[in-house]
């Protein structure tokens, strides 16, 4: 077993983490983000006698791949399916893009490397394989959220981009795919894994990260048994998993219901209006 370290930064906003990998004289950073300052210290954090052999980003949302700028040539790992999207131009990529800097524009952000894709990224398939230092990093797709989401496992740690959050219910992307992932996911985490880093929130035992799993395999079964009996009315109702006072979250499981193929925003939104 390779050594390890493993440091988890949170920012301001969203709880969103930023992870630094150390093997050796090495480490990868993990979506390094959100505000420009916090990428700098983060930046900072890394000791100089470390080498930043490379980036990942989990998946395409805006706030997870903007921070690449603060590592200028530094090349960067992303599922294939994102990395296609880059090359082609595709709408995963100028979305993301798109997204960021509107969001940084309605807050007066100034983000000095501005709005690009790294200039070398490497795109990785289900099942592969980098090495950092003497670390052997393992990807796994996940769609569900996103459809170019993925996860990475290094030793007995287990990086899962936007699942598992203590803070926050799942985003569907696609219902199916999302409650394959999770199932994989756990199953995963049953082999051999200690440590897992959500994409937000703290750092989450084995134990902690099942549970999470299982509460939300629950509740997209629950909006997946509704949409099966086309009952905008009991999808309503369903109870959200976790963070039910958190703002937004009530607006996220009408979106959830959405993408199950439910009735449209005003059946479902009813008394929540």
């Amino acid at each position: 077993m390779a050594e390890i370290q493993v440091d988890v930064r949170r920012s301001v906003i969203w709880q969103m983490t930023s992870t630094v990998i150390r093997s050796g004289g090495s480490c990868l950073v993990v979506d390094p983000g959100y505000f420009p300052r916090e990428i700098a210290d983060l930046a900072q954090f890394i000791p100089k006698r470390l080498k930043v052999e490379a980036l990942l980003f989990t998946h395409s949302h805006w706030d997870h791949v903007v921070g690449h700028g603060i590592f200028p040539g530094v090349p960067v790992y992303t599922s294939s399916v994102l990395a296609r999207s880059i090359l082609e131009k595709g709408e995963l990529a100028t979305e993301a893009m798109r997204k960021a800097k509107e969001y940084d524009s309605q807050w007066y952000v100034d983000r000095p490397w501005g709005y690009g894709w790294p200039e070398e990224v490497r795109g990785l398939d289900d099942g592969g394989w980098f090495n950092i230092g003497d670390l052997d990093i393992e990807a796994f797709l996940i769609p569900g959220h996103a459809p170019d989401g993925m996860a990475i496992r290094a030793e007995n740690w287990l990086f899962v981009g936007d699942y598992l959050s203590p803070c926050e219910i799942p985003f569907v992307d696609n219902l199916t795919d999302y409650r394959r992932t999770l199932k994989r996911l756990i199953t995963l985490i049953g082999s051999g894994i200690d440590n897992v880093i959500p994409g937000h929130g703290p750092p989450l035992s084995a134990d902690e990260a099942c549970r999470i799993g299982r509460e939300d395999v629950r509740y997209l079964d629950a909006i997946a048994r509704c949409a099966e009996r086309s009952d905008s009315t009991t999808a309503r109702q369903i109870l959200l998993p976790r963070a039910a006072g958190v703002f937004g979250m009530a607006n996220h499981h009408l979106d959830n219901c959405r993408k199950a193929g439910l009735a449209g925003e005003s059946a479902l939104r009813g008394s929540t209006d």
